[in-house]
């Protein structure tokens, strides 16, 4: 499972324009997921919440224990509302011993150790993919491209693993 925030969806609809990268984790036999919270940042921008649901085939799973929402807010105060439902989601998800990978800004991916949870961003996931072949080097060469002519900010050093 792969659940993801709100702006890693806003960067494969509407700024690097790729939906492939959700194929290939499809293809690659994970369930694509948001949470509720996710959807409602979401919902306030007609334009990606259109893209998503033309997309389809991505599940709102629960986001986890109210109180780990709760407790990580007042800790980490910075984090929106997405974020903190979707590392809450991945706790959950742990917890049960199932297998489940958070996409998920720089901020919050600081805090994969501290929760004990896989977390990756979007440039990791599509290097991933790009490692598993369901995306080739000229692929990534286009989304390098693509991430460099976007308003999506990522450090140039992550980008460059796009190129290798």
């Amino acid at each position: 499972m792969k659940i993801f925030d709100t702006s890693s969806i806003v960067c494969i609809f509407r700024e690097v324009q790729y939906p492939k990268i959700l194929d290939a984790c499809k293809g690659l036999g994970y369930r694509l997921c948001i949470t509720p919270q996710v959807y409602e940042e979401i919902m306030e921008n007609p334009e990606t919440l259109q893209h998503l649901e033309a997309y389809g085939d991505i599940k709102i799973v629960q986001d986890g224990d109210t109180e780990c929402c709760k407790r990580l807010a007042k800790r980490y105060p910075w984090l929106h509302k997405g974020e903190l439902s979707v590392l809450c989601a991945g706790v959950a998800i742990e917890q049960d011993k199932k297998r489940c990978y958070c996409v998920i800004d720089e901020r919050a991916r600081n805090l994969r150790d501290k929760l004990q949870i896989r977390v990756t961003g979007t440039v990791g996931l599509i290097l991933w993919e790009k490692e598993r072949l369901a995306l080739t080097g000229g692929e990534c060469h286009d989304l390098y491209n693509r991430f460099l002519q976007s308003s999506f900010h990522i450090k140039k050093e992550v980008l460059q693993g796009l190129l290798r």
